[in-house]
């Protein structure tokens, strides 16, 4: 008798050590309400939910995305004496013909899907030597929408 109540005590025990091990799917919130979702921010992709966010939404795709990632603007590659385009950014629409950067500044974010980083590795294989030797930013946009 004494070893039936000794492998229940055991048990109970178990359970007890089993069950505060385990994690839990809720967060420290106030109520124990989940998490909210964050957004994945890739380095080089700028997605449509981080497009919808209404501090980004109302402005000119420029600016949208020097506020959502800065680094698109940043390249410091080759430059040519003889040609003043080597190495300068591009952005092309639906990977369509590639365009000045000040471009950027006419379009808005209506419609825009997603807006993606090309190095210049990248970029010369989709574009050929139409990218200079330089990065390209390319915009997605939904059917019908630039």
């Amino acid at each position: 008798m004494m070893s039936n109540a000794l492998s229940r005590l055991t048990l109970a025990a178990l359970v007890a050590v089993t069950a505060s091990c385990g994690g839990s799917r809720y967060s420290a919130a106030p109520g124990g309400a989940p998490a909210p979702s964050r957004i994945e921010r890739l380095p080089n992709v700028i997605s449509s939910d981080e497009l919808q966010d209404p501090v980004i939404f109302s402005r000119d795709a420029y600016t949208a995305i020097r506020h959502l990632r800065p680094g698109f603007f940043t390249y410091h590659g080759p430059n040519s004496f003889q040609q003043a385009s080597t190495g300068v950014i591009h952005i092309s629409s639906d990977y369509g013909p590639l365009q000045e950067l000040k471009e950027l500044a006419k379009m808005t974010t209506l419609g825009m899907l997603e807006v993606r980083y090309l190095n210049e590795e990248q970029a010369q294989a989709r574009f050929g030597l139409n990218a200079n030797g330089g990065p390209v930013i390319v915009l997605l946009y939904s059917k019908g929408a630039n």
